[in-house]
């Protein structure tokens, strides 16, 4: 039996696309010379995907088995290449890190700048989804980590809490409960409410924590994005019930108000996401332990503050 690193690699791509076109398209190669690799591959362990008319390649057991097994030899030979094609460090190499709307856009940026500041070397690739969207490409070793608001409960991820965060109601400034403090909640019941996608940590936990003490929640709309949330709130909209961090830049500018509203808990955590079962290579725990390091803002409680 002889496997090579490009099978491997090969295979691992199809694995992310569900077609060797864009598996080939990826990796830059012809869609005969990976359609040949992968059929190399399979003469020696067998099938790895079923395949269905028109409906690409779906990994079967088989499959899923290999993948986290090919993705650690792959993860290992680049880091022997990085290793020693530079300066004989572990200072170089890539990664994918995945991040929640929150946190990838409100975070994220000036962090992986003071990581790069000491490891120019390591390139970080940054992409913004929902927390389930995430949790799913962890699964299928599609990035290499993740931050999420969101709860994950998934056996095969490993789950580090980082950074306490709050979420605030935020309304416009010409709202007639703007910067008003003590409203009940039942105050709300009546109001048009413009909501995060499913999926995303903060609408779980305004559907357990809001919806759930509403008679019956008016939506106005569903954004998938925390800056569309805001700007369709300035702009009269509705209310919406975002993070505290997300929110502050255009409370400071006016441009929003908040309410606030007795009797709700809306307290979370941010998350540091891995896979067990991903090869942890020294660029990888270096990351991990940066990011869980940094404590880049002091949540601020609107509430307490009498806002």
């Amino acid at each position: 039996m002889h496997i090579t690193l490009r099978q491997l690699e090969i295979f691992r791509a199809v694995a992310q696309y569900g077609r060797v076109t864009g598996a080939a398209e990826s990796l830059h190669i012809s869609q005969p010379a990976a359609s040949m690799a992968l059929s190399e591959l399979e003469k020696h362990l067998g099938p790895l995907f079923d395949r269905n008319q028109g409906a690409g390649l779906k990994m079967n057991d088989s499959g899923r088995a290999l993948l986290p097994k090919a993705s650690e030899l792959i993860d290992r030979a680049k880091e022997l290449e990085n290793q020693f094609a530079e300066d004989g460090s572990y200072e170089s190499g890539s990664l994918v890190l995945n991040a929640s709307s929150t946190i990838g856009n409100n975070l994220l940026p000036k962090m992986l700048a003071r990581f790069r500041e000491s490891y120019p070397g390591i390139r970080i690739d940054l992409e913004i989804d929902n927390t389930r969207v995430i949790e799913q490409r962890l699964l299928d070793f599609n990035t290499d980590l993740a931050v999420v608001e969101g709860v994950c409960l998934h056996p095969d991820i490993e789950v580090t809490t980082w950074l306490e965060d709050e979420l605030v109601v935020i309304c416009s400034p010409d709202h007639p409960l703007a910067n008003k403090g003590n409203i009940p909640l039942s105050s709300l019941a009546n109001e048009l409410w413009v909501l995060r996608e499913p999926g995303s940590g903060t609408r779980e936990l305004f559907d357990e924590m809001i919806a759930t003490q509403l008679p019956s929640p008016k939506v106005a709309m569903v954004l998938n994005r925390s800056e569309a949330v805001k700007q369709a709130v300035s702009d009269g909209v509705g209310i919406a019930c975002i993070s505290s961090l997300a929110a502050k830049s255009t409370l400071d500018t006016g441009h929003m108000a908040t309410i606030g509203v007795t009797g709700l808990n809306l307290k979370r955590h941010f998350y540091l996401l891995t896979h067990k079962r991903k090869y942890k290579s020294t660029v990888f725990t270096q990351l991990c332990q940066f990011i869980l390091a940094s404590k880049p803002f002091e949540t601020f409680d609107f509430y307490t503050q009498g806002i």
